[in-house]
């Protein structure tokens, strides 16, 4: 299998003058961008095509900064949150749950969507008695990503709690069916490369975190 690479190609002169000086390439790539490719587009109008209780569907049209007109359609969420429970500071709880879309299961960090005018620490708080039937006395936010950029406007908040103490919600969910597994933090890159992690929200999630159980 070949793959292509889009590389840009400079003009002699300036070719000549680049190699003759230490450089990075990605800063040549830069320097041979458009400047309007990185300006912000101008949002026109904005239309809800569907909604459901977790997110709407939405399409925008916006202008280039060239004038160029377009649409733009994605999921708009009122954001989500994971969370990366320590036992102790060899081992996180983490939980298995059947995946719709994949057919299949995920081992994966305790989150999920927030509900509308919820502040990203509460929903961090129920979806870790919702899912593993425990509650956390403290609590520290260590970042947050967009987990498909092309997609969708959400953010994901991400928390690393610990002192964790049996507390289950009652009422449980019956389309959510998850299973509460400690996993040893030192088998967490195995089961990456393995393929039993492979949610990408949580290997993002993990990133972030790692930079805390280190301190």
């Amino acid at each position: 299998m070949t793959f292509w690479y889009t590389v840009p190609v400079l003009p002699a002169r300036s070719a000549r003058n680049a190699a003759s000086k230490p450089h990075h390439p990605h800063r040549i790539f830069e320097s041979f961008m458009s400047s309007e490719s990185l300006d912000s587009w101008q949002k026109l109008d904005s239309e809800t095509l569907a909604t459901n209780p977790y997110w709407s569907y939405r399409r925008d049209r916006f202008r280039t900064v060239g004038g160029n007109i377009g649409m733009y359609y994605y999921v708009q969420t009122p954001g989500s949150v994971l969370v990366v429970p320590l036992m102790d500071e060899k081992t996180v709880l983490m939980v298995r749950q059947y995946r719709y879309l994949r057919d299949c299961e995920s081992l994966e960090l305790p989150g999920g969507g927030r509900k509308i005018g919820q502040s990203t620490l509460a929903g961090a708080q129920n979806e870790l008695r919702e899912e593993t039937g425990f509650r956390a006395a403290l609590w520290q936010e260590v970042g947050g990503f967009n987990p498909c950029k092309g997609l969708t406007d959400e953010w994901c908040t991400v928390f690393v709690c610990r002192q964790l103490q049996s507390d289950p919600l009652q009422g449980e969910d019956p389309f959510e069916v998850t299973a509460a597994v400690p996993v040893a933090i030192a088998d967490i890159p195995s089961r990456v490369a393995d393929g039993e992690i492979w949610c990408g929200m949580t290997l993002a999630a993990w990133f972030l975190a790692a930079r805390t159980l280190t301190n």
